[in-house]
């Protein structure tokens, strides 16, 4: 048979370090805690903004990221833009990329909270 004498005793009565442990733990809570404060909202933030950019269409008013509001005229979602009408009275227009499009103020020429007149 084996001799169990012979070991070290260390070796017989060896017990997880806890010490690691304790040394491992804050790392992973504030991995944890970083994931959920600042990687999990800006997903939601993109996606939000994605939805947001798909459902875009016709009469729709907008504000681009440089602060102008206009109109949609059409959505060009294979060449990804956006034609919006500045002043309906000139019949002014430009064409912007859709990442331009920062909020969509109303839906369908309605006049929403965010409009502002």
């Amino acid at each position: 048979m084996f001799d169990l004498s012979v070991l070290p005793v260390h070796l017989l009565a060896q017990q997880p370090d806890v010490s690691s442990l304790y040394t491992w733990l804050p790392i992973v809570v504030i991995l944890v805690l970083g994931y959920f404060m600042i990687f999990r909202p800006e997903q939601q933030k993109a996606a939000e903004a994605k939805r947001m950019l798909e459902g875009l269409k016709k009469n729709d008013r907008v504000e681009t990221i440089g602060g102008i509001i206009a109109t949609v005229v059409s959505v060009k979602k294979d060449q990804q833009e956006v034609i919006l009408r500045l002043d309906d009275k000139l019949g002014t227009e430009m064409r912007v990329r859709m990442r331009a499009i920062g909020v969509v103020l109303s839906k369908e020429g309605k006049t929403g909270d965010n409009a502002g007149s």
